[in-house]
Protein backbone atom coordinates (compact mmCIF):
# COMPACT_ATOMS: atom_id res chain seq x y z
CA UNK A 1 0.00 0.00 0.00
CA UNK A 2 1.39 3.42 -0.90
CA UNK A 3 1.72 6.30 1.50
CA UNK A 4 0.65 9.74 0.31
CA UNK A 5 2.84 12.76 1.02
CA UNK A 6 0.98 16.00 0.42
CA UNK A 7 3.34 18.93 -0.16
CA UNK A 8 1.92 22.41 0.31
CA UNK A 9 3.70 25.73 -0.10
CA UNK A 10 3.86 26.84 3.53
CA UNK A 11 3.16 30.27 5.00
CA UNK A 12 3.94 32.80 7.71
CA UNK A 13 0.24 33.24 8.34
CA UNK A 14 -1.10 31.04 11.19
CA UNK A 15 -4.55 30.91 9.57
CA UNK A 16 -3.02 29.67 6.32
CA UNK A 17 -0.98 27.02 8.10
CA UNK A 18 -4.06 25.85 10.00
CA UNK A 19 -6.04 25.58 6.76
CA UNK A 20 -3.29 23.57 5.04
CA UNK A 21 -3.15 21.20 8.00
CA UNK A 22 -6.94 20.91 7.98
CA UNK A 23 -6.79 20.00 4.29
CA UNK A 24 -4.32 17.25 5.15
CA UNK A 25 -6.56 15.87 7.89
CA UNK A 26 -9.59 15.87 5.61
CA UNK A 27 -7.59 14.18 2.85
CA UNK A 28 -6.53 11.50 5.34
CA UNK A 29 -10.17 10.95 6.23
CA UNK A 30 -11.27 10.64 2.61
CA UNK A 31 -8.43 8.74 0.95
CA UNK A 32 -7.94 4.97 1.44
CA UNK A 33 -4.20 5.36 2.10
CA UNK A 34 -2.06 6.82 4.88
CA UNK A 35 -1.65 10.57 4.34
CA UNK A 36 1.14 12.79 5.64
CA UNK A 37 1.66 16.53 5.22
CA UNK A 38 4.83 18.53 4.49
CA UNK A 39 5.77 21.99 3.26
CA UNK A 40 8.15 23.56 0.78
CA UNK A 41 9.02 26.62 2.84
CA UNK A 42 8.24 28.67 5.94
CA UNK A 43 6.39 25.85 7.73
CA UNK A 44 7.48 22.57 9.29
CA UNK A 45 7.99 19.78 8.58
CA UNK A 46 10.08 20.36 5.47
CA UNK A 47 9.29 17.93 2.66
CA UNK A 48 12.75 16.32 2.85
CA UNK A 49 12.38 15.72 6.58
CA UNK A 50 8.94 14.16 6.06
CA UNK A 51 10.30 11.87 3.33
CA UNK A 52 13.21 10.82 5.53
CA UNK A 53 10.82 10.04 8.37
CA UNK A 54 8.60 7.92 6.12
CA UNK A 55 11.54 5.89 4.86
CA UNK A 56 12.87 5.44 8.40
CA UNK A 57 9.47 4.08 9.45
CA UNK A 58 9.65 1.42 6.75
CA UNK A 59 7.66 2.91 3.89
CA UNK A 60 8.65 1.52 0.51
CA UNK A 61 6.17 3.28 -1.76
CA UNK A 62 5.54 7.02 -1.43
CA UNK A 63 3.36 9.08 -3.76
CA UNK A 64 4.16 12.78 -3.63
CA UNK A 65 1.10 14.92 -4.37
CA UNK A 66 1.62 18.68 -4.83
CA UNK A 67 -1.05 20.88 -3.29
CA UNK A 68 -0.52 23.53 -5.94
CA UNK A 69 -2.99 25.26 -8.25
CA UNK A 70 -0.80 25.01 -11.34
CA UNK A 71 2.52 24.54 -13.10
CA UNK A 72 5.37 26.80 -12.06
CA UNK A 73 8.75 26.65 -10.35
CA UNK A 74 7.63 24.72 -7.27
CA UNK A 75 6.00 22.00 -9.36
CA UNK A 76 8.63 21.89 -12.12
CA UNK A 77 11.80 22.41 -10.09
CA UNK A 78 11.59 22.37 -6.30
CA UNK A 79 9.60 19.17 -5.80
CA UNK A 80 11.28 17.25 -8.66
CA UNK A 81 14.71 18.22 -7.24
CA UNK A 82 13.59 16.83 -3.90
CA UNK A 83 12.43 13.59 -5.54
CA UNK A 84 15.71 13.21 -7.47
CA UNK A 85 17.61 13.65 -4.20
CA UNK A 86 15.38 11.17 -2.38
CA UNK A 87 15.64 8.51 -5.08
CA UNK A 88 19.43 8.77 -4.94
CA UNK A 89 19.35 8.46 -1.14
CA UNK A 90 16.94 5.52 -1.03
CA UNK A 91 16.99 3.65 -4.35
CA UNK A 92 14.98 0.82 -2.78
CA UNK A 93 11.99 3.13 -2.20
CA UNK A 94 9.48 3.70 -4.97
CA UNK A 95 8.74 7.45 -5.10
CA UNK A 96 6.13 8.69 -7.56
CA UNK A 97 4.87 12.17 -8.36
CA UNK A 98 1.38 13.44 -9.16
CA UNK A 99 0.26 16.57 -10.96
CA UNK A 100 -1.21 19.78 -9.52
CA UNK A 101 -4.89 20.67 -9.71
CA UNK A 102 -4.27 22.74 -12.84
CA UNK A 103 -7.24 23.56 -15.15
CA UNK A 104 -9.28 20.45 -14.40
CA UNK A 105 -13.05 20.81 -14.83
CA UNK A 106 -13.48 20.27 -11.09
CA UNK A 107 -11.44 23.43 -10.42
CA UNK A 108 -13.87 25.33 -12.66
CA UNK A 109 -16.78 23.89 -10.68
CA UNK A 110 -15.18 24.93 -7.39
CA UNK A 111 -14.68 28.50 -8.63
CA UNK A 112 -18.26 28.61 -9.93
CA UNK A 113 -19.54 27.34 -6.59
CA UNK A 114 -17.61 29.99 -4.66
CA UNK A 115 -19.00 32.72 -6.92
CA UNK A 116 -22.54 31.37 -6.53
CA UNK A 117 -22.16 31.37 -2.74
CA UNK A 118 -20.97 34.98 -2.80
CA UNK A 119 -23.90 36.33 -4.82
CA UNK A 120 -26.66 34.09 -3.44
CA UNK A 121 -27.95 36.63 -0.92
CA UNK A 122 -27.74 39.71 -3.15
CA UNK A 123 -31.26 41.14 -3.69
CA UNK A 124 -30.58 42.72 -7.08
CA UNK A 125 -27.99 40.43 -8.64
CA UNK A 126 -27.91 40.58 -12.43
CA UNK A 127 -25.26 38.55 -14.27
CA UNK A 128 -25.15 40.89 -17.24
CA UNK A 129 -24.12 43.78 -14.95
CA UNK A 130 -21.49 41.76 -13.12
CA UNK A 131 -17.82 41.24 -13.87
CA UNK A 132 -15.82 38.40 -12.35
CA UNK A 133 -12.21 39.04 -11.36
CA UNK A 134 -10.21 35.82 -11.37
CA UNK A 135 -7.10 36.76 -9.43
CA UNK A 136 -4.01 34.62 -9.00
CA UNK A 137 -0.62 34.96 -7.40
CA UNK A 138 1.32 35.40 -10.66
CA UNK A 139 4.43 33.65 -11.96
CA UNK A 140 7.43 34.05 -14.23
CA UNK A 141 6.27 30.87 -15.99
CA UNK A 142 4.03 31.53 -19.01
CA UNK A 143 2.53 28.05 -18.64
CA UNK A 144 1.22 28.95 -15.20
CA UNK A 145 -0.09 32.39 -16.15
CA UNK A 146 -1.82 31.15 -19.29
CA UNK A 147 -3.70 28.55 -17.26
CA UNK A 148 -5.43 31.32 -15.32
CA UNK A 149 -6.67 32.75 -18.62
CA UNK A 150 -7.93 29.32 -19.65
CA UNK A 151 -9.81 28.99 -16.37
CA UNK A 152 -11.30 32.44 -16.92
CA UNK A 153 -12.69 31.38 -20.29
CA UNK A 154 -14.02 28.12 -18.88
CA UNK A 155 -15.70 30.08 -16.10
CA UNK A 156 -17.33 32.43 -18.60
CA UNK A 157 -18.82 29.66 -20.75
CA UNK A 158 -22.49 29.14 -20.01
CA UNK A 159 -22.86 32.43 -18.13
CA UNK A 160 -23.95 35.92 -19.12
CA UNK A 161 -21.48 37.87 -17.00
CA UNK A 162 -20.31 41.12 -18.53
CA UNK A 163 -16.76 39.76 -18.47
CA UNK A 164 -14.34 37.53 -16.61
CA UNK A 165 -11.19 39.53 -16.01
CA UNK A 166 -7.80 38.08 -15.05
CA UNK A 167 -5.33 39.69 -12.66
CA UNK A 168 -2.17 38.76 -10.83
CA UNK A 169 -0.73 39.94 -7.55
CA UNK A 170 2.92 40.02 -8.64
CA UNK A 171 5.59 38.95 -11.14
CA UNK A 172 3.41 39.61 -14.19
CA UNK A 173 0.54 41.71 -15.48
CA UNK A 174 -2.27 42.72 -15.52
CA UNK A 175 -2.25 43.67 -11.85
CA UNK A 176 -5.41 43.79 -9.77
CA UNK A 177 -6.18 47.57 -10.00
CA UNK A 178 -5.76 47.52 -13.79
CA UNK A 179 -8.16 44.59 -14.19
CA UNK A 180 -10.75 46.29 -11.98
CA UNK A 181 -10.41 49.46 -14.07
CA UNK A 182 -11.00 47.48 -17.25
CA UNK A 183 -14.16 45.92 -15.82
CA UNK A 184 -15.44 49.34 -14.78
CA UNK A 185 -14.77 50.81 -18.21
CA UNK A 186 -16.72 47.96 -19.77
CA UNK A 187 -19.70 49.03 -17.68
CA UNK A 188 -19.67 46.65 -14.72
CA UNK A 189 -21.89 47.74 -11.85
CA UNK A 190 -20.68 44.90 -9.64
CA UNK A 191 -17.35 43.09 -9.31
CA UNK A 192 -17.01 39.63 -7.79
CA UNK A 193 -13.49 38.65 -6.80
CA UNK A 194 -12.90 34.93 -7.44
CA UNK A 195 -9.52 34.07 -5.86
CA UNK A 196 -7.49 31.46 -7.70
CA UNK A 197 -5.93 30.53 -4.38
CA UNK A 198 -5.99 27.16 -2.73
CA UNK A 199 -5.42 28.46 0.80
CA UNK A 200 -5.84 31.70 2.66
CA UNK A 201 -2.82 33.84 3.54
CA UNK A 202 -1.28 37.28 3.44
CA UNK A 203 -1.12 37.44 -0.36
CA UNK A 204 -4.81 36.67 -0.65
CA UNK A 205 -5.56 39.35 1.94
CA UNK A 206 -3.57 41.89 -0.10
CA UNK A 207 -5.39 40.89 -3.30
CA UNK A 208 -8.75 41.46 -1.62
CA UNK A 209 -7.66 44.83 -0.29
CA UNK A 210 -6.38 45.95 -3.70
CA UNK A 211 -9.53 44.80 -5.50
CA UNK A 212 -11.87 46.44 -2.99
CA UNK A 213 -9.94 49.73 -3.05
CA UNK A 214 -9.96 49.82 -6.86
CA UNK A 215 -13.68 49.00 -7.00
CA UNK A 216 -14.44 51.83 -4.58
CA UNK A 217 -12.37 54.21 -6.68
CA UNK A 218 -14.43 53.32 -9.75
CA UNK A 219 -17.77 53.30 -7.93
CA UNK A 220 -18.34 49.58 -8.50
CA UNK A 221 -20.02 47.34 -5.94
CA UNK A 222 -17.51 44.83 -4.60
CA UNK A 223 -18.10 41.26 -3.42
CA UNK A 224 -15.32 38.86 -2.45
CA UNK A 225 -15.96 35.17 -3.00
CA UNK A 226 -14.18 32.65 -0.83
CA UNK A 227 -10.94 31.08 -2.02
CA UNK A 228 -11.03 27.41 -3.01
CA UNK A 229 -10.04 26.15 0.43
CA UNK A 230 -11.53 22.87 1.61
CA UNK A 231 -14.29 22.62 -0.97
CA UNK A 232 -15.38 18.95 -1.21
CA UNK A 233 -14.76 18.80 -4.96
CA UNK A 234 -11.05 19.44 -4.38
CA UNK A 235 -10.79 16.18 -2.51
CA UNK A 236 -12.51 14.45 -5.41
CA UNK A 237 -9.89 16.00 -7.68
CA UNK A 238 -7.08 14.95 -5.35
CA UNK A 239 -8.36 11.39 -5.67
CA UNK A 240 -8.47 11.75 -9.48
CA UNK A 241 -4.82 12.87 -9.50
CA UNK A 242 -3.90 10.00 -7.17
CA UNK A 243 -5.65 7.44 -9.39
CA UNK A 244 -3.71 8.79 -12.36
CA UNK A 245 -0.46 7.97 -10.55
CA UNK A 246 -1.64 4.52 -9.45
CA UNK A 247 -2.71 3.55 -12.98
CA UNK A 248 0.25 5.10 -14.81
CA UNK A 249 -1.77 7.88 -16.41
CA UNK A 250 -0.01 10.89 -14.91
CA UNK A 251 0.48 13.48 -17.66
CA UNK A 252 2.84 16.31 -16.85
CA UNK A 253 2.21 19.71 -18.39
CA UNK A 254 4.99 19.75 -21.00
CA UNK A 255 3.16 21.15 -24.04
CA UNK A 256 3.87 24.78 -23.11
CA UNK A 257 6.85 24.42 -20.80
CA UNK A 258 9.49 27.14 -20.98
CA UNK A 259 12.15 24.54 -20.14
CA UNK A 260 11.31 22.59 -23.33
CA UNK A 261 10.32 25.28 -25.84
CA UNK A 262 11.97 28.66 -26.52
CA UNK A 263 9.39 31.28 -25.61
CA UNK A 264 10.27 34.83 -26.61
CA UNK A 265 12.54 36.38 -24.02
CA UNK A 266 12.94 33.07 -22.17
CA UNK A 267 15.15 31.16 -24.58
CA UNK A 268 17.86 30.67 -21.96
CA UNK A 269 15.52 28.56 -19.84
CA UNK A 270 15.38 25.72 -22.39
CA UNK A 271 17.16 22.63 -21.12
CA UNK A 272 17.93 23.99 -17.67
CA UNK A 273 18.31 21.25 -15.05
CA UNK A 274 15.70 20.81 -12.33
CA UNK A 275 17.16 22.52 -9.31
CA UNK A 276 16.07 23.84 -5.95
CA UNK A 277 17.72 25.20 -2.80
CA UNK A 278 17.75 24.68 0.95
CA UNK A 279 14.95 27.19 1.45
CA UNK A 280 12.51 25.28 -0.75
CA UNK A 281 12.61 21.72 -2.13
CA UNK A 282 15.91 20.81 -0.47
CA UNK A 283 15.07 22.38 2.87
CA UNK A 284 16.01 19.96 5.64
CA UNK A 285 18.30 17.63 3.69
CA UNK A 286 21.30 18.38 5.94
Amino acid sequence: MPTILLIAHGSRDPASIAEMQAFGREAARRLPYPVHMAFLELTDPPAAVALRSLVASGERHVIVMPLLVGPAGHQKNDIPALIHWARAQWPHVRIEYGTPFDTHALVVRVLQARIAEAVAALPDYVEEETAILLAGRGSTDPDSNSNVYKLARLLWEGHTWLSVEVAFFSLTTPRVPDAVARAARLGARRLVLAPHFLFTGLTLQWVREQAEAAAQEWGVEFIAAEHMGLHPLLFDLLNVRLEEVLHGRTAMNCDACKYRFPFAGMEAAVGQPQTSDEEHGLRGIA
